[in-house]
């Protein structure tokens, strides 16, 4: 994804306007969030979409990159599955 494409996920998220692509920006920042609080893999977790907007708008450069290859390496995996 470029990173216009990644901004207007970013925007569409903010607005609740979720397609596939933004629902892998949403899965990577849930996946940045859980690594972050050290909640372990097998604990049921499921933050709400205000928190997720809220860590994604308190992202600083270097870490919406790394969203962002995240979000990236997630529809690769997902090319690769199927």
């Amino acid at each position: 994804m470029t990173n216009a494409e990644f901004d207007q996920a970013i925007e569409a998220i903010r607005q609740g306007q979720i397609t596939s692509r933004e629902r892998r920006v949403i899965a990577a920042a849930m996946a940045m969030m859980r690594e972050l609080s050290n909640k372990p893999e097998y604990q049921a977790w499921q933050p709400t979409h205000a928190q997720i907007v809220e860590f994604i708008t308190s992202l600083d450069k270097h870490l919406r990159r790394i969203l962002k290859q995240v979000a990236d390496d997630l529809k690769e995996e997902r090319h690769t599955l199927h």
